[in-house]
């Protein structure tokens, strides 16, 4: 792989000469013997720095072992790799073993038909397989699928949504080219979902508040004009009409609502639904007034006569089910979630600045306080739980109505009252603009723990960038800390891994910074040619020519692959990690009527610079970027690089080992005035995607898990303990470092020869 960094200047000028100086001296004094030597050695160091600058460390790794002459510099490149050999042959190991006690695990829960346990741990074992594909077809594992399809059907006819969802949710991660399991999974996350919404401590109410008819049917009028492909009205009109029924089959709907409760009332509105839906079925087509007509005869008469619903919850449902065929991207943001969003997409807000989740006990806990806020300043900790606000009690209230009372206008008080171990106390709090942290560093400060320690290297001037998503404002952030590295920058890190993208104009602009004038960066097409668009480099950026690595992963989506493919096919610089998400489309933000409603609908899909749109569709083969050097971390090791970050995150005192709670997410939390989109089955159900373990702390346990036992059949419960025991380093970061130290020192000291010259000069120095 060729790559070009554009830095020889002065200095790899100087050294050059003085090889040439250095082999004639060398010629003169030892012979042709040594000068064939000499030339040998050369070479041999100039294709380990190769092998290193392209990613094959293992090759490098052979290859300087082959280098018998030099000095230090020599020395110190060939500790670089052995070093990171050593720990790749270590997470190989671990792996091997891993795997083979996943299978283990998973034969034993088959033995016992715990099917849905014997899926977790075959989850686990493909996480650490050599070869995904061949353990895939393992009979074993083949068998296993067919007894869990009639688990899974079984659990579906006695409504047990939840337990049905797991398999399906296991099947649908071992097989991702299986669409049949992803449809499975979402039918049965709906109704458990629906069987969550109504519970009373989930506040349902609360995000269905001023949906109206009238923002969806204007909804719909735009996807029919502007969505990226011709909309299929019949789909739409025949996925919302199902979902209707699906609510009308809630247990816990029936229990909340009268007319859902009667059964002739619930009878006749179901029968009147499939009756359209059939109709619906037999039309050669619908177009958008077709839609809208049986849509808006739902509402206005068939809910009225029958079950008598709230009219918001109806359009709710309507709508979630309509936008169903749609892409994942394409959605309604009630007025409920408006302000939210908007927020985010700014990248500031209004409140005390803190970080906020409801733990395990439901109470109000303090996960950090953010940086220059005056949460931070008044002295409030990770780990505090809020039981108060302005004297109100926080019992059995919703987050979302929670951050509502934090947050409030600019410069008023609100008091916070906070229990800490034993102690109640008590913190007025003056409202000021926040703003939400997008760009970290590698650690913080150790003198001032509301800045950032930018440095990886500072010896060899490699920074380190992280960008955990595209706001208003990143860009602006990444300028200022690249200003304060640019004295002593000799090669930089971004990391965009985990990051799920923001706004295009930040990813073209983050860009901008490191290419030359007319380099294309993304261009865009969609239905309509006012879409189309090529954006390229207005001009030299301030970075041009200084090494860039860029960190991915398969969280990395949007702005994040914009930018990552932009900097990987102009040859500006080298991705690490593993293939990014395939989020290749483009969302546009329209305001609906006046109540705060708003449609995010994809109106055109984006190029890399090659020519590629990798969207990860279901039967896609190849999507998202692919990292010219990949690094794939195991769960384990992925959940290691997240606590990393998380305690990085935290502003103050620590929290001890016992109080952390444990999860597998870096950002779960919500933050006081501004809060992060929720999954939807986090969000809605109360679940979330397995993991290979579900925990890599936890202990997956047998009982209560597998609902077709009777309790005389249950065997006693089975150990199968599963410790993180991988160590708190981060493999796709040391690789970024080794190959951008050995770049530095190949780009400096491109030969032997120039390198023992440095190490003679520096040894010289009085």
């Amino acid at each position: 792989m060729e790559r070009t960094w554009q830095r020889a200047g002065t200095a790899c000028q100087w050294a050059l000469s003085g090889w040439t100086v250095l082999l004639a001296a060398t010629v003169g004094y030892a012979g042709d013997v040594r000068q064939v030597d000499a030339q040998s050695q050369e070479q041999l160091w100039r294709r380990t720095i190769n092998f290193a600058i392209d990613g094959d460390f293992d090759a490098a790794t052979e290859t300087i072992k082959k280098v018998h002459i030099g000095g230090q510099l020599t020395e110190q490149v060939r500790t670089w790799l052995k070093d990171y050999e050593a720990k790749q042959t270590a997470r190989r190991e671990l792996d091997r073993a891993d795997f083979e006690k996943y299978v283990g695990y998973a034969k034993a829960r088959i033995d016992r038909k715990e099917y849905r346990l014997a899926l977790t741990w075959a989850l686990a074992a493909l996480d650490c397989a050599e070869n995904r594909e061949t353990f895939l077809q393992i009979d074993w594992l083949q068998d296993l699928v067919n007894d869990s399809l009639i688990a899974a059907d079984e659990l579906r006819q006695k409504r047990k949504w939840r337990d049905a969802w797991r398999f399906y949710a296991h099947l649908s991660a071992l097989f991702e080219h299986e669409p049949r399991y992803q449809k499975l999974e979402r039918e049965a996350l709906t109704h458990l979902r629906l069987d969550a919404m109504f519970k009373e401590e989930s506040h349902w109410e609360e995000r269905i508040e001023k949906v109206r008819w009238k923002d969806a049917r204007e909804a719909l009028e735009y996807v029919d004009r502007v969505y990226l492909e011709l909309a299929d009205f019949k789909k739409i009109t025949e996925s919302g009409l199902e979902q209707l029924l699906m609510l009308a089959e809630s247990g816990t709907a029936q229990d909340q609502y009268e007319g859902l409760g009667n059964e002739d009332d619930r009878r006749d509105f179901e029968l009147r639904i499939q009756e359209r839906l059939d109709q619906v079925r037999a039309a050669p087509e619908l177009d958008l007034d077709d839609c809208v007509d049986h849509f808006q005869r739902v509402i206005k008469a068939i809910n009225k006569e029958t079950i008598r619903l709230p009219e918001e919850l109806v359009v709710s449902e309507l709508v979630r089910g309509a936008f169903e065929p749609l892409d994942d991207f394409t959605t309604v943001i009630w007025p409920r979630d408006s302000k939210e969003f908007d927020k985010r997409t700014r990248g500031d807000f209004v409140g005390v600045g803190i970080s906020i989740i409801k733990n395990r006990a439901d109470e109000v806990e303090v996960v950090s306080p953010l940086e220059d806020s005056s949460a931070y300043r008044a002295g409030i900790q990770a780990g505090d739980i809020i039981i108060k606000v302005d004297g109100e009690s926080l019992k059995n209230t919703s987050l979302n109505k929670v951050v509502d009372t934090i947050t409030g206008p600019k410069g008023t008080m609100v008091t916070l009252t906070i229990r800490r171990n034993d102690q109640e106390i008590e913190f007025p709090l003056k409202r000021a603009n926040v703003k939400i942290r997008s760009v970290k560093g590698v650690r913080r400060d150790p003198v001032d723990e509301e800045r950032w320690d930018y440095w990886v290297d500072p010896e060899l001037g490699v920074g380190y960038i992280r960008v955990t998503n595209f706001q208003r404002n990143t860009v602006e952030d990444v300028d200022n800390v690249l200003s304060e590295l640019a004295p002593r920058l000799e090669g930089l890190i971004l990391d965009l891994r985990s990051n799920p993208g923001g706004l295009l104009d930040s990813a073209w602009q983050l860009s901008t910074r490191f290419l030359n004038r007319g380099d294309v960066i993304v261009s865009t097409k969609g239905r309509l040619k006012s879409e189309d668009h090529i954006f390229r480099a207005p001009g030299n950026g301030p970075y041009p020519d200084v090494p860039l690595v860029v960190l991915v992963d398969d969280r990395s989506a949007s702005a994040s692959e914009i930018v990552s493919g932009a900097v990987r096919d102009n040859d500006r610089g080298i991705v690490i990690g593993e293939r990014t998400f395939g989020k290749f489309s483009v969302q546009n933000l329209i305001g609906l009527g006046r109540s705060g409603a708003k449609l995010k609908i994809t109106t055109a899909s984006y190029y890399l610079p090659n020519g590629d749109s990798l969207h990860r569709d279901p039967m896609a083969e190849t999507w998202g970027v692919e990292p010219d050097v990949p690094v794939r971390l195991a769960a384990k090791e992925r959940s290691k690089v997240y606590q990393m970050w998380r305690e990085a995150n935290l502003l103050g005192p620590p929290k001890s080992p016992a109080e952390e709670e444990p999860t597998d997410e870096a950002e779960d939390e919500q933050e006081a005035g501004e809060k992060k989109p929720e999954d939807e089955a986090k969000d809605e159900a109360d679940t979330e995607k397995p993991s290979a373990t579900e925990d890599a702390d936890a202990e997956p346990s047998g009982e209560d898990d597998e609902e077709s036992e009777s309790e005389e059949d249950k065997l006693p419960p089975l150990k199968q303990p599963d410790p993180n025991n991988r160590p708190k380093e981060d493999p796709q970061l040391d690789a970024a470092l080794l190959l951008m130290r050995v770049t530095l020192v190949g780009e400096l000291y491109p030969t032997l020869a120039t390198a023992e010259i440095k190490e003679a000069v520096e040894s010289a120095k009085p």
